[in-house]
């Protein structure tokens, strides 16, 4: 039988367990996947010691950049946004991927949310370099927001994305959001479980956005999607994206497809497992 796992810090929230055994059911594949919390100093180790044993894992909160030197090799899409979510294990060697891109996108189309106009991309961790060199790509104008006390962590990774892609990227604190935008895409760990109830911006804030995509999952409606949804905003939830770029990890690893409505049950089942654990 395959091994399988995701690890992070902490993990205790992570409905991946979940959504790869509901694909697995789906496909009939007979496979274990478990959760490994993994401080970010003990990466290394637990990687000799228990994850080269796996035939897989993925990789969420803190470990997407830093487990690329773990990586025998580096796929083409995953050297491009600097961060892995996906190893996958072939005759010894150790092979990174990166889903994110994959499952942002087709979490837009989810929520009927176009890749358009004026982004700000709250974030800049790793899952957040990918969503903002997918807006690139997608044509955006781009803005990266952080707090005040993390603009200093931000302007380095900022600067790379803008000269790796040829374009501006402006870089605001959360004071600067001022004006108007097309598109807040949320992309950093404020709001998720355990730390609910709490926004990347204030209410007056989500005003200036016409539609609000919230990449955090657990929970469903975190505070500002519970804000944007009160204002009217079109809104969409990082389920969607999870459950996506989760089919897109088996694709690299099992070589199995999924189809739209397959994607879309796996999804509400998620919603319904979330519910039943966190009361979310």
């Amino acid at each position: 039988m395959k091994k399988f796992g995701v690890i992070g810090f902490p993990i205790g929230h992570s409905m991946s367990p979940f959504i790869q055994k509901e694909l697995f059911r789906l496909r009939g594949i007979e496979a274990e996947y478990e959760k490994y919390e993994i401080p970010p100093e003990r990466l290394k180790e637990e990687f000799s010691k228990t994850l080269s044993k796996l035939d897989g894992f993925n990789i969420t909160i803190p470990h997407k950049i830093a487990i690329m030197s773990c990586c025998d090799h580096i796929d083409e899409i995953a050297a491009e946004y600097g961060a892995v979510n996906t190893v996958v294990k072939r005759d010894g060697r150790f092979y990174g991927y990166n889903t994110d891109a994959y499952g942002f996108l087709k979490g837009l189309e989810f929520s009927g949310i176009p890749l358009e106009g004026k982004v700000l991309v709250y974030g800049f961790g790793g899952a957040a370099r990918t969503l903002i060199t997918e807006s690139l790509k997608a044509g955006c104008e781009v803005t990266v927001g952080t707090t005040a006390d993390r603009k200093a962590q931000a302007e380095p990774v900022v600067a790379e994305l803008a000269d790796k892609n040829g374009k501006r990227i402006r870089l605001v604190t959360n004071e600067e959001i001022t004006e108007a935008y097309d598109l807040l895409v949320h992309a950093s760990p404020v709001g998720m479980y355990p730390k609910v109830g709490v926004s990347p911006i204030t209410a007056e804030q989500v005003d200036l956005f016409k539609q609000v995509y919230d990449i955090v999952y657990n929970p469903v409606d975190t505070e500002l999607l519970k804000i944007a949804k009160e204002k009217g905003k079109v809104c969409g939830g990082g389920l969607s994206m999870l459950v996506c770029q989760a089919m897109r990890g088996q694709t690299h690893g099992l070589g199995v497809e999924f189809t739209r409505e397959e994607a879309a049950t796996v999804i509400e089942r998620s919603a319904k497992e979330l519910e039943r654990v966190f009361g979310k």
